[in-house]
């Protein structure tokens, strides 16, 4: 009997453990783990292959970290993602406090501006502010395909303590209206 009620217990013990790793496992969201590989097939079209990098811990502060996950037309080269015809890139930063996050936003716009103008990869760059994308948000297009003139486009947006980058396209669709429908996801499934 004795044995039976230590077996209990023990049994108990291991299924609170599991559920409070589960738990924890949940409350720190990854950027593939937001959108699925089936999610951006849907979003993209085709198949993809993924590149992921789940979780990143940065020097921000306490349980902060950035997760990467890039989906790419298959057989389709990372490095070379401009060219493929169609790519989802998700860059999330998690962060402590909505403060450091509107600090990054911040200086990746006057990053992005830099960019603009000293890097001779885009032409035609527009930087448009968004509204109605989290707390802000910015649009940066250019033609990043010298062979075809597509424009492609990258939004950089926070909402609270999350922020980041995305970029979606499906040649010859707009990249900006692909872009916002994945953003719109994301922020959709942010905590």
């Amino acid at each position: 009997m004795r044995n039976t009620r230590i077996l209990a217990l023990a049994t108990i013990a291991v299924l609170a453990m599991r559920s409070v790793s589960l738990a924890a496992d949940a409350a720190e969201p990854t950027a593939c783990g937001i959108v699925t590989e089936a999610d951006a097939e849907k979003f993209v079209g085709g198949p993809l292959d993924v590149k992921e990098q789940p979780k990143v811990p940065t020097s921000n502060g306490p349980g902060t970290y950035n997760s990467v996950c890039t989906y790419i037309a298959k057989g389709g080269d990372v490095a070379n993602a401009f060219a493929a015809p169609r790519a989802v890139d998700l860059t999330l930063n998690f962060l402590h406090t909505s403060e450091a996050m509107a600090m990054i936003y911040e200086n990746s716009l006057a990053g992005y501006r830099e960019a603009a103008q000293a890097d001779s990869r885009f032409t035609n760059v527009t930087i448009t502010p968004i509204q109605g994308f989290g707390d802000k948000a910015f649009v940066f297009e250019a033609v990043t395909d010298p062979k075809t003139g597509y424009k492609s486009a990258l939004i950089v947006f926070y909402k609270g303590k999350i922020g980041g980058s995305i970029a979606a396209w499906k040649k010859p669709e707009s990249a900006t209206e692909t872009t916002k429908t994945v953003l719109k996801y994301v922020l959709s499934k942010l905590p």
